[in-house]
Parts: structure tokens; sequence; C-alpha cells
């Protein structure tokens, strides 16, 4: 065998050698050669992959765990059995890791416009990571290259106060360029949009700070809200946080016909009880968007919406109300069968006016919560293109009061299928109070977090102990920092 691979290796040698020149070459002309020269092909990357990824956890995690949807087979995430997600976690890290990578050349090309982009996604993903999983990798990550292959694990108190700074900083060095953007799935190209999305998702982490630094909270939203000119934010929909996919694949939305998602995949998945139940609490036109009625009431001549209780064991739960024709499905034809209708969700206006609201009641800002929180829930039914009926705000349950708990029945609303968003706002206050595990569920303590990936305790041993140690054990249960 030896002497076979010797004599191919000598033959390959004598072609190279006695061939002056060579007319063709293996260098494809369609693909850059030097990412360096082409930064915006990093950039539609690894927004793409993250975006996406986190458009399907929302679908089949996210809105459960929020109770937005319930399951009506294969039911064992909606009982608690939520594990650690090391897909998404995996997906995150490596997003993670192209950012940090644009980053650096962003910065050796002297292009600052990729420099804050860069940021701004790297926080964006971070959050999702540590509010999800609460200690995690973040000072050491994507530092293979200086040999560091265990990181530490970050206090989830020192990541928050890092990822505000961030922020902060991708807002300046925005603030000082015109360079242009190419490759930008979001906003394409708009700095000025970029910059609101900066600020506002710093307005986002400052809240969630509310029960554990509230003077923290205080000062960064204060800040903001203090010097418009300085700290953008969002001001109506033209500046959601949104990506728009496209009407055929790779670009279709992934939860659709078009992307080959099955559709008894998708009829897997039923409204929820509870998220009904609050709709229908404030007659509630969204609701009828949102969901369709249910198989049997339209063939009997009287459309009704009919939703799922969330956590009843496989068996029982198909059967629930006399079983699937007997549910509602959330809006087929948006949702589902057309390519593009339903967008990608980072954030939205209508988050933006129910944090200021909750900031103003908490006297942390000087606005007018009232109108600020009724600004959100305007901005939401114009989100979703359905006329808010003339006499909704002063409704019961939805005239304001002057409480967080009326603000976030509303604030959860317009969090729908916005990844883990509705759930994690729920775990910071304690609202919607109707959520709550299902009658099998595999915990009566709703559970805060993922477990981390297995392979962290295999590969990571010595962070990985470290952090479970700090912050409690490595369960389902265990609180994040911030949790109320």
């Amino acid at each position: 065998m030896k002497k076979i691979i010797l004599t191919a290796v000598a033959l390959i040698t004598v072609m190279f050698i006695g061939c002056d020149k060579f007319d063709v070459d293996n260098d494809n002309p369609d693909v850059a050669l030097d990412i360096s020269n082409n930064p915006e092909l990093l950039l539609t990357q690894l927004q793409r992959n993250s975006i996406r990824g986190a458009v399907g956890d929302s679908w089949s995690e996210g809105n459960l765990m929020g109770q937005y949807g319930a399951r009506i087979v294969f039911t064992s995430f909606d009982l608690f059995d939520w594990g650690s997600q090391s897909g998404s976690w995996n997906n995150y890290f490596t997003r993670i890791r192209d950012a940090k990578e644009l980053e650096r050349i962003a910065m050796e090309e002297e292009i600052p416009s990729y420099v804050g982009a860069s940021k701004i996604m790297q926080v964006w993903m971070f959050s999702l990571l540590t509010d999800m999983w609460g200690d995690i990798p973040y000072s050491e990550v994507a530092q293979a290259n200086d040999e560091n292959y265990f990181p530490e694990y970050d206090t989830q108190q020192a990541i928050y106060t890092d990822m505000l700074a961030q922020l902060k900083s991708a807002n300046d060095i925005l603030a000082g360029t015109d360079a242009s953007l190419k490759g930008d799935l979001l906003f394409d190209g708009d700095l000025s949009l970029w910059r609101k999305f900066a600020n506002s998702l710093r307005l986002r982490l400052a809240l969630r700070l509310s029960n554990v630094d509230a003077s923290m909270a205080q000062s960064v939203i204060g800040e903001i809200y203090g010097n418009p000119s300085q700290y953008p934010v969002m001001t109506s929909n033209e500046d959601n946080a949104t990506m728009q996919f496209l009407s055929a694949n790779p670009d279709a939305h992934p939860i659709t016909e078009e992307s080959v998602y099955r559709v008894g995949s998708y009829n897997e998945y039923r409204i929820s009880e509870n998220f009904v139940g609050l709709l229908e609490s404030f007659d509630d036109p969204r609701l009828n968007f949102l969901a369709d009625p249910t198989a049997n009431s339209v063939e009997s001549g009287t459309p009704t919406i009919e939703g799922m209780q969330n956590g009843i064991v496989d068996g029982p739960a198909y059967e629930y109300k006399g079983g699937d024709a007997f549910l509602s499905k959330f809006n087929i034809d948006y949702f589902y069968l057309q390519a593009n209708a339903n967008e990608a969700r980072l954030m939205t206006y209508s988050e933006v006016a129910f944090i200021l609201a909750e900031a103003s009641l908490r006297g942390w800002i000087g606005g007018d919560d009232q109108a600020l929180y009724e600004e959100g829930i305007q901005g939401n039914f114009d989100y979703w293109d359905v006329d808010m009926p003339s006499d909704y705000l002063t409704r019961a349950g939805v005239a304001y009061n002057g409480t967080i708990e009326t603000i976030m029945s509303q604030k959860y609303i317009a969090l729908f299928y916005t990844d883990y968003q509705g759930f994690i706002e729920f775990k910071r206050t304690g609202f919607p109070n109707t959520i709550a595990p299902g009658p099998d569920a595999f915990y009566s303590t709703y559970p805060s977090r993922f477990e981390y990936p297995g392979e962290e305790e295999a590969l990571n041993a010595e962070n990985y102990n470290a952090a479970v140690s700090r912050i409690g054990g490595d369960e389902i249960t265990t609180k994040v920092w911030w949790e109320n």
C-alpha cells in the first residue's frame, strides 16, 4: 500500500513539475475568495441562520412556553420535558462566532457600519442564550485562535452589564458614520433603523433588571428616553426589527408549506385555551385573525374558536373537547399556506411603547404611562392590520388602571410568536397570572430555563460545574438571576 501511495505522489509531482502553465484553475468566480473583501456575505449568512433558528424556536417551543399555543399530540414538551435544547444553543453560539469574525474583519478594514451591526446582532443572540439558560460562556467565546477551548461561564449580572454597554457603543459607532451596509436582511442597510433597534433592545434588557437592579434599569431607560436624538428608539411600526421572508425557498418562512414544513406537523399545534381566554375576555378582534374557527363549528354553520389546554398527556390530549375537529388551529392561511406573509419578529414598536409605559408607571421617566400603554395597543392592532374597536380602550380589563398587570396583559398579546419573549416577561412579572402548569405536567412549579447541553458537562466540565454550583443546579426549575 505504501508503494502505491508513493508512486501516486511521484506521478502527481512529475505532472506539476513538467507543466509550465495551467490554463484552468479551480477558483469559482461566483464565490469570494477573501471574505474580508465581502463582509456583506457574512452578515447575510449570520442573519439568515440565526433569525430562521429563532423563528423555529418560537413556533415549536416559545409559543408553548408562553402558552400561546398547545399541542394535541407528542405533548411531552408541553408537559415540561424541555431538556437542553442543544440545537438552539449550538446555532446561536455558531452565529455569534460568525458575528465576532465579522466584527474583527470590519475593524481591520475600518468599516464601522459592520462593527455596529455585528455588536447588535451579538447582543440579540447572547440575550436569548442567557435569558433561556442563565449563566453562559460570554467573555471568552470564540477564542479558539487563542487556544482557549474551555470558556468560562459569566454570571448573568456581568453579561447584562456588558450587553447594555455594547448596545450603547454600537449606537455611538453608527451615529458617527454614513458608511454603507450591504447584505442586510433586517433593515436593508438603513443605519438609522439599526440605531433604533440597538436602543430599543437596550430598553428591553434594562427593564429585565426591574427586580434585581432597579437603579440601573432606571438609569439606562432614563438616559435613552431623555435623549431621543442621541439615542433614537422605535416610534412606529416602520421601525420594527423584523425580517421579511421571500415567496420561495430557501428564503421562505421556515414554518410554511413552501419550506416543506409538513401540514401534519403544523396541525399538531393549536391556539391555547389560555390565550383564547385572555383575548375573549376583551372581546378582542385579534383573536379572529390569529386563529381559525374549529372545523366542526364551520361545518355546522356556527364558526367558533376553541382553545387547547396546555399540559395534557398524549391520548387524552388528542380527545380534548372532542378532538381535532373541535380545536382551533392558528390562522393556517396566514401562518402556513403563504410563504412570506408572516415575518420574523426580533422586536416591534409596540413592545417599546409598553416598556416605556411600565417605566413611566414606576416613576423612572416622566412620560404619560396611559398614553404610552394605549400607543402600544394601537401599534399591535396596526401591525396585524386589524381594526381596533372604537371603545376597545375603555373595556373592562383593557382600560388603563395604573397597574403593571394591565400593561402586561396587552404586552403579552403583542409578544405573540416573538422567540421566547412572552414566556420571559411572564417569568419577570408573573403576568398573565393565568399561565400555569397543565394537569399532567411533570412539575407543579412553572420552569424557568433550559438545561445546559450534555456536551458542556463532558467537554467543559470544570467551567460547567462552577456555573451549576453558582446558579443552584442544572434544572429547568432553577430560577435565572433577574426572575421575579
